[in-house]
C-alpha cells in the first residue's frame, strides 16, 4: 500500500514543471502543456508577416520618397537609413520592456495588437 502511494505521489509530481517556470498567471505549468508548437506557430506566423511587410516596404521606399514625396536623393537615403535603424533597434526595446515590466506573454500580445492596429 505504501509503495503504491509513493508511486502515485511521484507521478503527481511529474505532471508539473519544477524548473521555476510559471505561466502568464504566475502558476507552475503542467509538463504536458509546455514545449509544444502552440506558441511557436503563432510566433512564426507573426515573424513571417513582419519580414514580408519589412521587405515589401524596403524595396519601394526609396522610389516612393523620391517620386511621390519629391525628396532629394540624399534626403530620401537618409530617411531610409533612419527607418531601417529604427526597425532594427525596436526588438531591443521590446526585449527590455518584456524582461523588465510586462513579461513575455503580455509583451507578445500587446505588441501584436499594436502591430495589427497600426499596420
Amino acid at each position: 500500500m505504501e509503495k503504491s502511494l509513493e508511486v502515485g505521489v511521484m507521478e503527481d509530481r511529474d505532471e508539473w514543471v519544477h524548473d521555476s517556470s510559471v505561466d502568464h498567471r504566475g502558476r507552475p505549468p503542467f509538463r504536458a502543456a509546455t514545449g509544444s508548437w502552440k506558441a511557436a506557430m503563432f510566433i512564426i506566423l507573426i515573424e513571417f508577416s513582419e519580414r514580408l511587410s519589412y521587405f515589401g516596404i524596403a524595396t519601394s521606399l526609396m522610389i516612393y520618397l523620391t517620386k511621390v514625396l519629391q525628396e532629394e536623393m540624399k534626403v530620401a537615403a537618409k530617411n531610409v537609413n533612419y527607418w531601417m535603424s529604427v526597425t532594427t533597434l525596436m526588438p531591443l526595446l521590446g526585449g527590455f520592456v518584456a524582461d523588465g515590466y510586462l513579461g513575455r506573454f503580455s509583451t507578445v500580445v500587446f505588441s501584436t495588437v499594436v502591430y495589427l492596429l497600426v499596420v
